[in-house]
């Protein structure tokens, strides 16, 4: 059967991909790219990963994952373990549940950030992405958003899971063959004494689903609306992250690519105060915020960091609970 292209799967002129008119928590926010790059790279990135993410948002909600909870006999602290329900780890950087898009065709770069859509860590809180105008250039470093969330909220998400029959070993996830250069959805879960990571390509595409894929994209639909999935009153407030360190990488760019961006660049000096060089950071390096600064948080996407002789773009984001060291 022919592969489908990206462009057959192009959202509508008006830049939607449409369903039925309701909620689907943090999916639309996958049209938020968020490295350095320039204005045809991301337009070409900005209509792929909001096409697989609609598609997976409008998936039948009629046989969506029961979100009733497992009964919970205590509500306990936020990071502290349950004495009831699912156990899960409870530290600050422990990462309870992740739904994340991975792969596809996006520009360089894009992968390294790669911010999940939805992540909730083991000491209470609930990370996704915030909604910002698919404008170039943005700001160089993805809009995150953090609340809190009660440990009868955390139950309530992986109750979700459970009888999903997802905290067990994955099944055979085949499918989404039809479409080419799509990105994978991947739900990461760290609970029930398991560790288990469950990835479908193309997710939401093929009509039928096989069954596997059919129970994955049903929790996907009901943990990306996580007030719908887990009730307003286990939510805090949505607040913006503030992050303490950033990883990033750092790619040397040549006059004649700087003389052909669209608007205008801008170049700005890297802190020497930082003690890293830039040329040190070509696949991975973390700095504090403390040493740079509001340098980050004021860049866009068209800003470009001069350091010694060289001048480098950066793909950059926060340090989130569970990302790696570089």
């Amino acid at each position: 059967m022919e592969a489908l292209s990206l462009v057959e799967l192009m959202p509508v002129p008006d830049g939607r991909v449409t369903c039925d008119a309701e909620r689907r928590g943090n999916h639309a926010t996958q049209a938020n790219v968020q490295t350095g790059m320039n204005r045809r790279s991301f337009l070409a990135a900005a209509a792929l990963t909001p096409v697989l993410a609609a598609l997976a948002a409008c998936g039948d909600s009629s046989k969506a994952t029961d979100p009733t909870p497992d009964p919970i006999d205590d509500v306990t602290a936020l990071g502290t373990a349950p004495s009831t329900g699912i156990a899960h780890p409870t530290g600050a950087q422990d990462v309870v549940l992740k739904l994340s898009y991975e792969g596809g065709f996006v520009p360089a770069g894009t992968a390294f950030i790669n911010t999940p859509a939805l992540l909730v860590s083991g000491d209470g809180h609930v990370y996704t992405q915030a909604v910002i105008p698919a404008i170039f250039p943005g700001p160089l470093l993805p809009s995150i958003l953090v609340k809190t969330i009660t440990e009868q909220g955390v139950q309530r998400m992986l109750g979700v899971v459970k009888r999903a029959g997802l905290l067990a070993t994955p099944p055979d996830y085949t499918g989404g063959s039809r479409v080419a250069d799509a990105p994978n959805t991947v739900l990461t879960l760290h609970a029930a004494g398991g560790d288990y990571v469950h990835s479908a390509y193309a997710l939401g595409a093929d009509a039928p689903e096989s069954p596997a894929r059919k129970a994955l994209l049903s929790v996907v639909t009901t943990i990306g609306d996580v007030a719908g999935a887990v009730g307003e009153a286990n939510l805090g407030e949505d607040q913006p992250f503030v992050a303490t360190r950033y990883r990033f990488q750092a790619r040397v760019v040549d006059q004649a690519e700087l003389d052909s961006q669209q608007p205008q660049p801008t170049i700005v000096e890297w802190p020497a105060l930082t003690t890293l060089p830039l040329a040190n950071a070509a696949s991975c390096a973390i700095v504090d915020a403390a040493s740079i600064g509001s340098l980050l948080v004021d860049a866009k996407q068209n800003t470009y960091f001069r350091d010694g002789a060289s001048v480098y773009q950066l793909s950059a984001a926060g340090v989130l609970p569970g990302d790696p060291e570089c």
